[in-house]
């Protein structure tokens, strides 16, 4: 788990990576046309590769494409972190930046243009998610399967996408070969790039429950079933505590997201991502005149997490703060 000092509260970044005709660009064609709800920056290689209603388009200026649904899509022409600060710096800053990385880039790469510590108020990188092409994937030239074998690696989460495309055998032997190259990740399979916004984007925490509530629903997206949990708490954690819980959850445990009121830092509230095996706690804002409470949401494939089992563990992390 990486520990983040910011000043203010940084807008998520997902990175999307894949190798040249995986499906990244259908993919993010599909969040700017959906109505979610949620205003969604979204950084693109090639502008005219977007593919939306003219309907749907409220304002096109300067390489910025504003949407009625509320998402912006921008152009990266020369510098992807002054794109990026573009978006985060407008008047109504998105809620969640999405960028479409090169198909001959490695995510490990933009991943780290994010470290800078000059943009850390502004963004901060919570996963990568890699495209799969299961159409060709494993017919790549030498090169070029290194290359889709390091995107595969730097990826959080898989999405492997054309699946109607191909047969079950072929199928089953590109999730081998993804398995082969990362063990432990998530594949969500595909067609045209349309997969559930909690795989993306993980949920939007509700407020309403009260402290000590803990409930979990089942939902239903096309193919993929998955459920969420949720989590709160009045009481201070033990960050070391937490550290070794993030660190030991369950590889069908794909997403969590939420606040943390934290026992070493009592008086800033602290942000939680999680994509994948990628867990990134920062120090987001004082609590100010809000009670400090731990509030987590979880997402994981249904019936495959023992969240009665999370619970003790979160309920052991507790620790009393001491009086000075």
């Amino acid at each position: 788990m990486t520990l983040i000092d910011t000043e203010l509260s940084p807008i998520p970044v997902t990175i999307v990576a894949g190798f040249l005709g995986a499906g990244k660009t259908t993919l993010l064609n599909h969040i700017l046309s959906a109505e979610h709800g949620r205003r969604i920056g979204v950084l693109v290689n090639d502008f005219g590769s977007i593919n939306v209603d003219a309907e749907l388009i409220n304002q096109v200026e300067e390489g910025m494409m504003t949407l009625a649904n509320g998402c912006v899509c921008c152009s990266i022409r020369t510098d992807l972190i002054q794109a990026v600060l573009q978006l985060a710096e407008r008047d109504d800053p998105p809620e969640h930046i999405l960028i479409e990385s090169s198909g001959v880039a490695d995510p490990a790469g933009v991943y780290e243009a994010f470290l800078q510590t000059e943009i850390r108020n502004s963004v901060l990188v919570d996963g990568v998610i890699t495209v799969v092409d299961a159409v060709h994937v494993l017919g790549l030239p030498d090169a070029e399967a290194k290359l889709a074998r390091t995107q595969v690696s730097g990826g959080d989460l898989i999405v492997l996408n054309k699946t109607d495309l191909v047969d079950s055998d072929t199928l089953s032997n590109v999730k081998d070969w993804i398995r082969e190259v990362k063990p432990t990740v998530q594949i969500f399979d595909a067609t045209f790039g349309r997969i559930p916004m909690e795989v993306l984007l993980g949920v939007e925490h509700s407020h309403e429950s009260s402290p000590g509530d803990h409930t979990s629903s089942a939902h239903h997206h096309h193919d993929l079933q998955f459920e969420t949990w949720s989590y709160e708490s009045s009481e201070p954690m033990n960050l070391g505590l937490l550290q070794q819980l993030l660190n030991h959850l369950p590889s069908t445990l794909f997403r969590a997201k939420g606040f943390v009121y934290a026992a070493d830092k009592p008086n800033s509230r602290l942000l939680l991502q999680l994509v994948g095996r990628r867990a990134v706690l920062s120090v987001d804002r004082p609590w100010g005149d809000s009670p400090p409470q731990t509030r987590l949401v979880f997402i994981a494939r249904s019936e495959t997490c023992d969240f009665d089992a999370i619970q003790r563990v979160l309920e052991s992390c507790k620790e009393v703060v001491k009086s000075s």
